[in-house]
């Protein structure tokens, strides 16, 4: 099977479809599949964006020559490849037509008699979630490769080495003075980069003062990130790659940034806690989990945020922002002073640190008060007396709230499904017919699993 780096491609669609799709053309197996659209139009491109499998029963065709006009606009519209439905219209692919697809470049297909194209479409659907899957194991096999790094004998060239081959690319670090090691890349056959690499970085990060900043290398996209620790920078990372930097390529860089910091940071620097409780803080939870891993600092999968004066007692996991002490507490801590959030998980800790922010200004800075607990907290609350209740409710809320499918999904009569909603709703105290209810529930659960 082909991902293409994760993205779907022609030929692990086919093989997902077991037999769903069978190829009459040669079909270049590493295209990459955007989606499936269903049409009987003749001029079906306008509804197109390029890439897709376009499935029809052949309505539009003819047998004749008129079918070249169809051929033509669908690879002018970058079809990705056709689909004929067998069995409604033609019992085989029209007299040329196979021909006039492969003059085109647009890879003909057939869908056998009697199977529904709804079988296609749930190939692509369950292929696109084991792909999303597999990049999260990716992701947090990246991040671990990492923390492992830092924690080794020489972790800046093992850093550098673990980032890189996690991109895909290279990667360098380039010091801000001796004192903070020398400037090294990998892969080293691309070493001979390294002298412009570094009068890239302090031509466009050094003097800017930016938090990062991108450049053309060598044919690379390549996106410096500083280093700074006490208030000096340390050195840069450059991550350098023959594409754009994903979103996780970033979520990795700020890991990566984040373990350099601890590893250059001078005595009496900002503690792991700190850097930790920054980046949960920031949102980037995946590097947070990281660093932690790395640091050995423990990191609650709940947590509660609070919200003090700087004075305040220091906490291994906070940060001082905006002259407030923000922490990152254990559920069970129990503080008493200053603005406390309801539990939630780290995950969540950003918009937590909101409203604790916001609490702590409600009363100016003075006493302490808690955050109530959100209502759908005690929602979960009054069903966690009754697991099959729970359970009913998770399944009707992934069912989008269809009775004989949740049936289906709990083995039970719909009936008794009717029964159950029923009782969590009461003991609830609300209907899952209101959106905004239902919207919550299902986010909550799907957290508490």
């Amino acid at each position: 099977m082909l991902h293409n780096g994760g993205v779907t491609t022609l030929a692990a669609l086919v093989d997902a479809a077991d037999g769903a799709l069978a190829p009459v053309t040669a079909f270049p197996p590493a295209r990459v599949i955007s989606g499936v659209h269903v049409s009987e139009l003749s001029e079906p491109g306008r509804y197109l964006a390029g890439g897709e499998l376009l499935l029809t029963t052949g309505i539009p065709l003819t047998g004749h020559d008129g079918d070249a006009a169809y051929v033509a606009s669908l690879a002018a519209h970058d079809v990705g490849a056709l689909g004929l439905g067998l069995g409604e219209g033609w019992d085989a692919p029209p007299p040329g037509f196979a021909a006039r697809c492969a003059a085109a470049g647009v890879a003909l297909f057939v869908v056998p008699d009697g199977v529904p194209f709804l079988a296609v479409s749930r190939a692509l659907l369950a292929l696109e979630r084991r792909l999303e899957r597999d990049a999260g194991l990716r992701a947090a096999s990246a991040h671990t490769r990492l923390a492992e790094a830092a924690a080794g004998d020489e972790p800046r060239p093992a850093i550098a080495r673990a980032i890189a081959e996690a991109v895909g690319g290279w990667a360098a670090w380039v010091p801000a003075s001796r004192h903070d090691g020398a400037a090294l890349l990998h892969p080293p056959a691309l070493a001979g980069m390294l002298p412009a690499v570094i009068a890239d970085v302090e031509a466009s990060l050094r003097r800017s003062g930016a938090a990062a900043a991108s450049f053309a290398s060598h044919g690379s996209v390549a996106v410096a990130f500083p280093v700074t620790t006490g208030g000096r920078m340390g050195g840069a990372l450059v991550i350098g790659s023959g594409r754009p930097l994903s979103r996780a390529d970033r979520q990795l860089a700020l890991t990566a940034v984040a373990l350099l910091r601890m590893v250059t940071a001078p005595a009496g620097a900002a503690s792991p806690g700190e850097w930790v409780a920054r980046l949960a803080l920031d949102g980037e939870t995946a590097a947070a989990r990281s660093l932690a891993r790395a640091g050995g600092v423990a990191l609650p999968r709940l947590v509660r945020v609070a919200v003090t004066g700087v004075d305040g007692e220091p906490h291994p996991l906070s940060a001082v922002e905006d002259g407030m002490r923000l922490a990152l507490l254990d559920v069970d801590d129990i503080s008493e002073a200053g603005a406390v959030s309801a539990p939630v998980p780290v995950d969540e800790a950003p918009a937590a640190a909101s409203r604790a922010i916001a609490l702590w200004r409600s009363v100016d800075g003075a006493g302490a008060v808690t955050e109530r607990p959100r209502r759908v907290e005690l929602w979960l609350d009054a069903l966690d007396g009754s697991p099959g209740l729970r359970d009913a409710v998770r399944a009707h809320l992934a069912a989008s709230q269809r009775m004989e499918q949740t049936a289906r999904m709990l083995g039970v009569h719909r009936n008794t499904v009717r029964q159950r909603i029923a009782a969590a709703e009461r003991a609830m105290g609300v209907s899952l017919t209101d959106p905004d209810v239902g919207a919550e529930l299902w986010l909550a659960l799907r957290v508490s699993r």
